[in-house]
Formats: structure tokens, C-alpha cells, sequence
């Protein structure tokens, strides 16, 4: 069973007072607890990473991952998860994507997984536009741990374009987060009732 991270450790303050991460979802629910369903529907096994600072461990439905260093942002984030989880896990590749992709579609978990090898990262792409999640091969994992500040992992993606394989999936999913509340109304309007 591949592992995947989702990370939620960002502070979303272009979203207002609300916790994005805990937005109620049309068909019940809320938005993290959603995204660890469809993970684990897709058979992979779900960590969540929140900030050291952050008292939400209890309301996740999966196991959390620390990061000490999340204010720096998100590179700091997986830094912080691959140093835990390089330790802890004998997976060939992982899984890594957002908390905030709510049209994100089981279909498109398992097409990335299927692709994953220790030595390739795989990115999926819908209408032209990359998106998430994205797997690494464990070659690539120590790069990971060395990311900082809020660049997250492009650059080991653009620095080692060779090793990446693009996915086709059918789905807006990949790419349509929502930064505000205004915007995470219009990508909720789109969620209809069942994902499959």
C-alpha cells in the first residue's frame, strides 16, 4: 500500500476567520476528512500534516504528522514529514498533494499511484494543467527533506524534468483549490452528491 501526505499545515489567511481545511462539504462532511475517504478508497495509506501549533489532530480521521518548521511554509512542511516519514516507511514512493482540492477525484489518486517507481515522480495533468498529487520515488525523497521556506516541491520536479512522467486524468480536480471563501463556494457548486 503506497502512502500518501496531505498537507495542511498552511495558515489559508486569505480565507478569513474560517479553517478552510474544515469547511462543510455539500453532501456532509468536511473538507480534510473528505480528501483522507478518497485517499484511502484509492488504497493508500493517509498521513496529514499540521503545524506543531495546530489543535487539530483529534478532528482529522487519519494519523498527523508534526511539522515544527510549517510557518515557513510549505517546502518547510514536507521537509519536516519526509524526515519523519523517511524514517518510518519502507514505501518505493509517496504520494504528496494539498489540502484543498475538493473536486479531486478517486480515479485520479489511483492513476498517479499505478505510475509510481522509486526512481520516477509522476504529476498528473487535465486540459493542459498540472496538478496533484504528485508521487516521488523514494530517490528523490532526500531532496524532499531538504526543502525550505514556502517554494514547496517545484524545484525538484523542474530540476529533475527527465525522471517525470506525466499522467492524463479527466479531471478539474488536480488543480481547482480555492484560496478564499468566494472561490471554494464556486468550486463547491461543481461537487455533485457522489465522487467516483
Amino acid at each position: 500500500m503506497l502512502p500518501i501526505i496531505i498537507l495542511a499545515a498552511g495558515k489559508s489567511r486569505r480565507f478569513g476567520g474560517s479553517d478552510k481545511r474544515f469547511t462543510v462539504l455539500p453532501h456532509g462532511g468536511v473538507l480534510i476528512n473528505a480528501l483522507v475517504r478518497r485517499a484511502r478508497k484509492a488504497g493508500l495509506e493517509v498521513s496529514v500534516v499540521i503545524d506543531a501549533k495546530d489543535v487539530v489532530a483529534d478532528k482529522i480521521d487519519a494519523p498527523c504528522i508534526i511539522a515544527p518548521n510549517a510557518g515557513q511554509g510549505m517546502g518547510a512542511s514536507i521537509a519536516d514529514a519526509l524526515s519523519v516519514f523517511a524514517k518510518q516507511s519502507a514505501a518505493e514512493s509517496l504520494l504528496i498533494m494539498p489540502a484543498d482540492l475538493p473536486l479531486l477525484r478517486i480515479e485520479s489518486l489511483r492513476r498517479v499511484a499505478a505510475s509510481a517507481a522509486p526512481n520516477r515522480i509522476i504529476v498528473p495533468e487535465s486540459e493542459g494543467r498540472c496538478g496533484h498529487p504528485v508521487a516521488f520515488g523514494r530517490q528523490f525523497w532526500p531532496l524532499l527533506r531538504a526543502l525550505t521556506g514556502d517554494e514547496g516541491a517545484r524545484s525538484v520536479i523542474a530540476n529533475h524534468h527527465k525522471s517525470v512522467d506525466i499522467v492524463e486524468v479527466q479531471d478539474e480536480g488536480i488543480y481547482r483549490d480555492a484560496d478564499t471563501p468566494e472561490e471554494m463556494r464556486a468550486v463547491l457548486s461543481k461537487l455533485r452528491p457522489t465522487l467516483r
